[in-house]
């Protein structure tokens, strides 16, 4: 697979982790999902991303994870799969690991535990990049790490072929706009938007690509967006579908803290919109009531009906 097949324009889902009731991944329920998100249209696949459980699966279910997904689409979309570690060193061998699984590219954090001086993140995408022989797409999502990648950063490692791609989940569209601008000179650079919110303003700001959660649940809609951007419409309505979604974040789970609950909500609807049972998530995240599950299952019946 070329550069440009594994980093593809368009909607990039970032696929929940179905679990079996060992906590193991589910492939049955995981090749459902997928079916399902190529027979709409997706144009990627993300495993074991944040929406995938990343920060709480084992270093040997997420391999196991990206080979379910990477079996499951067998070869008709491209396949990402999320490589983090505390340090570069753990963050090399689970990319190692990921592309050993079939993954097409690899979505990489800067290391977990200490902030990193500009130079130092550098030297980390860097190794991360000579250890593996597939496109490295850089994962800036400030919530999760010390602290933002700089655009500088970004730039420098893509002109030097290090970086291929990046998705910046930071929320803030003003950093994103100029980050777009510093790498529009490399050739073949994706730039990808993770926060979802502004959906239908990604592709205005210079986005290449969506990486959108609530694409588990209702993945037309997202899909419907990106067309229309492509032949230069505004498809009103799949904005709104796909913004509603947002109705199931502010359901809330007792005892679960934001992660936990909006990756429950994700599954729950995942799962109801495909006919599957709920599926467990993993530890230490509280599992969905009833009472949770069955709100959630009410907001996409409203949405998916309407």
């Amino acid at each position: 697979m070329t550069t440009r097949d594994a980093l593809p324009s368009g909607i990039v889902t970032p696929l929940v982790t179905f679990l079996t009731a060992d906590g193991d991944p589910d492939a049955a329920a995981m090749r459902v999902l997928i079916d399902a998100q190529l027979s709409a249209g997706i144009h990627g696949l993300l495993a074991v991303g944040s929406t995938g459980e990343l920060g709480s699966l084992t270093p040997a279910r997420r391999a196991r994870s990206v080979e379910v997904v990477v079996d499951a689409t067998a070869g008709r979309a491209p396949v990402w799969a999320g490589v983090a570690g505390l340090g570069t060193d753990e963050a090399v061998t689970a990319a190692r690991d990921a592309v050993a699984a079939g993954a097409d590219a690899v979505l990489v954090l800067p290391p977990l535990f200490f902030d990193s001086s500009d130079s130092e993140l550098e030297r980390h995408f860097s190794l991360v990049a000579d250890a593996v022989a597939v496109p490295v797409v850089a994962y800036d999502v400030p919530p999760r790490t010390p602290r933002k990648l700089p655009a500088g950063v970004i730039a420098r490692l893509a002109e030097a072929g290090a970086l291929r791609g990046v998705k910046d989940s930071s929320g803030d569209l003003t950093a994103g706009r100029l980050m777009v601008e510093a790498v529009s000179g490399v050739p073949g650079f994706r730039t990808y938007i993770g926060s979802e919110i502004t959906i239908d303003a990604a592709f205005a700001l210079g986005f290449d690509g969506i990486v959108p959660g609530f694409a588990n649940v209702l993945p037309a809609p997202a899909v419907a967006l990106f067309d229309a951007h492509r032949d230069g419409r505004v498809d009103a309505d799949a904005v709104q579908r796909y913004l509603r979604l947002f109705e199931v974040l502010r359901i809330v789970l007792d005892g679960a803290g934001g992660p936990a609950a909006a990756i429950n909500a994700l599954k729950v609807g995942a799962a109801h919109a495909l006919g599957l049972p709920v599926s467990p998530v993993a530890e230490p995240f509280t599992p969905p009531t009833e009472e949770f599950a069955a709100q959630i299952r009410r907001i996409v019946d409203m949405i998916d009906g309407a």
